[in-house]
């Protein structure tokens, strides 16, 4: 791939990791171990020059890892580990034989690869992760509070139980004096949790005004602020995708296919891509389906002829592909 270089796999760990080195003909030069502090990867990325290209397996420590290394090394790449299945089917496994796997498919350009992205989209995505984190977390304390209730015999008949009217009324629920401990304790949490979302979305608010993919994301039908930020920071650039088709596979709301022989079978969506994206175009569709007469013409269709959940895929399905052309096209969509 690259001519008189050494290319390197790692095997990345949280407390250390596994590297070797190979030249062009696929013979190794150096094997080692080190221990994955800034100590460690600062003395390992110290022996590498432009001659070195690094091929590292992910883990939640790889960006900074990367950073670190490209320094010093002449590129540096991480492994898509959905593609890599020469590794997971392995069966003489090891750390260093992963690692010299990693350098074997660099070398001879068959590497697939994840994009990596700036360090102002690694942050934001991080910012998107601890609100999505948060948020979740909030869910369960609802949860555990209704259950402790619901533990005594009693129900909350306010439609919402923690809007005003639903707290009132969970104040002055006739529960157990363990139980009321339990549901205050429980309430707390909830309303640090609630103090904690609200200060992330007023930096979630300044970040989208400073963006202007966001604005553009914005106009679209169903899509706020945070989803915008969140779609913008998985994304982070949409001319790598070919086409919408191929970004909407990217989010895993396109349908399976199997072909051999005489033989065609398609099956549900992939799931396969961001995680994230996907979940938050579904949870966009209540919304775009009210605001849009498209998007409503389509979900009630695929509702007659299937299901709501089909309906809903269908409809996510759509908003990735306005999504692709809003951004590349960078003008705002029009209903």
């Amino acid at each position: 791939m690259f001519n008189g270089s050494i290319y390197v796999g790692v095997d990345l760990h949280k407390r250390k990791f596994s590297f070797v080195m190979v030249n062009e003909s696929g013979q190794v030069v150096t094997r080692g171990t080190q221990e994955a502090t800034m100590e460690g990867v600062a003395s390992f990325a110290a022996t590498l020059d432009r001659q070195h290209h690094v091929a590292v397996e992910p883990l939640d420590n790889v960006f900074w890892f990367v950073k670190e290394v490209s320094a010093y090394a002449g590129s540096a790449h991480i492994a898509n580990p959905y593609k890599v299945r020469l590794i997971a089917e392995s069966r003489m496994k090891s750390d260093r034989s992963d690692a010299q796997i990693l350098a074997d498919l660099l070398r001879v350009g068959y590497l697939p690869e994840v994009y990596i992205p700036s360090e102002e989209i690694i942050q934001n995505r991080r910012v998107v992760s601890h609100r999505i984190r948060l948020v979740r977390d909030r869910v369960r304390l609802k949860n555990r509070i209704l259950t402790v209730i619901g533990r005594e015999g009693l129900v909350v008949k306010a439609s919402d139980p923690f809007g005003g009217k639903g707290r009132r009324e969970i104040t002055h629920l006739p529960v157990t004096a363990q139980a009321r401990e339990m549901v205050t304790m429980y309430l707390a949490g909830y309303d640090l949790l609630t103090s904690q979302i609200a200060q992330l979305d007023r930096q979630i608010s300044e970040l989208g005004a400073g963006d202007p993919i966001v604005q553009l994301l914005r106009s679209i039908d169903g899509i706020e602020t945070f989803t915008a930020l969140a779609i913008r920071s998985a994304v982070g650039e949409m001319k790598r995708f070919r086409s919408a088709k191929a970004f909407a596979s990217y989010t895993g709301l396109v349908p399976g296919y199997r072909q051999s022989a005489d033989s065609n079978h398609s099956s549900s969506i992939t799931k396969q891509g961001v995680t994230t994206i996907r979940w938050l175009l579904i949870q966009a569709v209540p919304h775009a389906v009210r605001k849009s007469d498209y998007l409503r013409r389509l979900y009630r269709r695929i509702c007659f002829r299937a299901s709501v959940g089909h309906a809903k895929v269908a409809v996510a399905h759509a908003l990735a592909r306005i999504i692709y052309h809003v951004w590349l096209e960078a003008r705002p969509y029009y209903r």
